[in-house]
């Protein structure tokens, strides 16, 4: 608290009452706090490096800014930001180190988001997702006909919230519900924390308000013996995802009460090193030897009897000034997205993992297409499959612009 040392955050612009604003929020969800800073305390916030005492805060913003900001004043932004887990220092390391031995002791992920981004009334969120399936941009509820002729091998779903993304949810899950015999689902999760590798499992089941989506531990075993490096070393990483949360939802509200199915929940981190590097994933041996793996143990499933389905959670561009874009997103930017973002669709669908790579990565990701990873690793798992986009949706804001999508894929 003498010297304040802001840890890094989300800072995301914003208005209230007229007047411009920040918000900030942990990257990592570590802290649930969500606090809005005025501009004007900008300065200050930008001296909370761990090298600035309160004194010569106030010293600085007097001489550059021409406004005293009284020492205590100071000190009561530190101890909210404090508060909130925002500021490095020893009592936030203690405090981390108590979440994640919560966590790591968990036999279970318990739900993140319930009564936050979705329903925890299971009654209330089963109402709410029929509504997907029925709304008029809705696919209608699922006809369920039997053993399909051919089964889905995966699967493309959004993994933005609900609100925004329901519908396009529920086309996805009508193609599941209609066109997969699966009992077992491997979800490539999209991870917006950072990892230190590219690949991280869990062994724990997914609590939901509609039951617990059980993990399948013999299969995750398998994998994680036979990839390379430490599968569980991010494993807290899966602590507060929502990617594979929202997927776990649906996959009980499909099949809960019907039969038993399993899933692996496996977060994809960032291929951003090969983006910056101009270079495809190909060839790197971390991605090479954990997609063998990833489909020696998928092999070794069926042999057993076991019917699975690769699931990518994903979303594609991310566009605007909440992004980090300089312009604001207006009609003729919403319709190059549409082509861009068809163009890597149509890539996918023929299954060419190296023409989805580049439709993304020759301009440097300009769209920052969040599902990158997991969709290039679905494609090269499921060498020579063939896809049909069920559904493409742009959430069209002019500060920060989501593009999404429903595939299926044979």
């Amino acid at each position: 608290m003498d010297r304040p040392r802001l840890r890094p955050l989300e800072v995301i612009p914003t208005e209230q009452e007229g007047r411009r604003a920040l918000i900030l929020r942990d990257p990592l969800h570590l802290s649930e706090a969500v606090l809005v800073v005025p501009l004007p305390l900008v300065p200050v916030l930008q001296r909370m490096d761990g090298r600035h005492t309160p004194a010569m805060i106030r010293e600085e913003i007097m001489a550059a800014h021409r406004v005293d900001v009284p020492e205590a004043n100071l000190r009561q932004i530190a101890a909210q930001l404090e508060e909130a887990h925002f500021l490095e220092g020893e009592g936030f390391d203690a405090w981390r180190r108590s979440v994640e031995r919560a966590f790591v002791e968990s036999p279970e992920r318990p739900s993140f988001l319930a009564g936050k981004s979705y329903d925890a009334d299971p009654a209330a969120l089963r109402a709410r997702l029929d509504g997907f399936f029925t709304h008029p941009e809705g696919p209608g509820l699922p006809e369920r006909n039997g053993r399909p002729a051919r089964p889905l091998r995966g699967l493309v779903a959004p993994h933005i919230d609900f609100h925004r993304g329901g519908t396009t949810f529920a086309w996805s899950y009508r193609a599941l519900a209609e066109r997969s015999d699966a009992d077992l689902f491997v979800v490539l999760g999209t991870v917006h924390a950072p990892t230190r590798g590219f690949y991280t499992l869990t062994e724990k089941g997914f609590e939901t308000p509609l039951g617990t989506l059980e993990a399948d531990r013999g299969f995750i075993r398998a994998l994680a013996r036979r990839a390379p490096g430490d599968l569980f070393r991010d494993e807290f990483a899966q602590r507060a995802e929502h990617s594979i949360e929202f997927q776990a939802v649906f996959l009980r509200y499909l099949y809960g009460g019907e039969r038993e199915v399993s899933f692996v929940p496996l977060l994809v981190g960032s291929f951003g090193e090969f983006v910056a590097e101009g270079r495809s994933p190909r060839g790197d041996a971390r991605v090479e030897g954990f997609v063998g793996a990833l489909r020696e143990t998928l092999r070794e499933a069926e042999a057993a009897g076991r019917r699975p389905c690769l699931l990518a959670s994903v979303d594609l561009a991310h566009v605007g000034p909440q992004f980090g874009d300089e312009d604001p997103v207006d009609g003729e930017r919403l319709a190059a997205l549409d082509r861009a973002d068809r163009a890597s669709l149509e890539a996918a669908c023929r299954g060419d993992a190296e023409a989805f790579w580049w439709s993304v990565a020759e301009d440097g990701d300009a769209r920052k297409v969040c599902g990158l990873a997991p969709i290039y690793t679905l494609l090269r798992t499921l060498d020579g499959c063939r896809g049909e986009v069920l559904r493409y949706s742009q959430w069209p804001d002019p500060n920060g612009t989501v593009t999404f999508c429903s595939v299926a894929i044979e």
